[in-house]
């Protein structure tokens, strides 16, 4: 019904699925020149413009954005592990990234849903095209995959899961 609408109205709609949040992640990696892992999202970040502020603060904080003088800061909580801080970091970019597609967007402050967010996030630290190379590289061993894009063990068994490189039962399987 709307996409009728849209379409007499001559506006051009966009479906938002993880299809098109995965695009998203695709042309800031691409604008990044990033080709192989790992993906160095603090890279990313510093080439929008963004600084990222590295605190000490309690356990129960990652990260966060906050405005200095209109203009985005990423706060991230170095007392965290890497992966943590990491996770935390591709999450936020993938909400800069939602907000320089569309602006009228805004950022998610009033709900607890992020899930736009999560997946462009999961694409950038474990991009489709380069696990799936990588892997084939690697025999599937997620363990040094897991080392190799800078994500814990479970993450990349996931992510080759979803991807159909692993089956639930077997997660190393050789390929001769």
């Amino acid at each position: 019904m709307l996409s009728a609408i849209a379409d007499r109205a001559g506006v051009r709609v966009t479906p938002r699925n993880e299809a098109y949040y995965r695009r998203i992640a695709e042309k800031a990696l691409a604008v990044a020149g990033v080709v192989e892992p790992p993906v160095s999202i603090p890279d990313i970040i510093a080439s929008l413009g963004i600084p990222i502020v590295p605190v000490n603060l309690p356990q129960f904080f990652t990260a966060a954005i906050i405005a200095e003088d209109g203009v985005p800061v990423m706060v991230s909580n170095f007392a965290k592990p890497e992966h943590e801080r990491r996770r935390a970091l591709a999450h936020m970019l993938g909400h800069v990234l939602l907000l320089q597609e569309d602006p009228q967007i805004g950022y998610p402050r009033q709900t607890t849903d992020h899930a736009e967010a999560d997946i462009i996030a999961h694409e950038l630290t474990m991009p489709m095209l380069m696990v799936l190379e990588q892997s084939r590289l690697w025999f599937n061993d997620y363990r040094y995959l897991s080392r190799l894009f800078a994500v814990g063990e479970g993450a990349m068994l996931e992510r080759m899961r979803e991807l159909g490189i692993v089956e639930n039962q077997q997660p190393v399987r050789w390929d001769y």
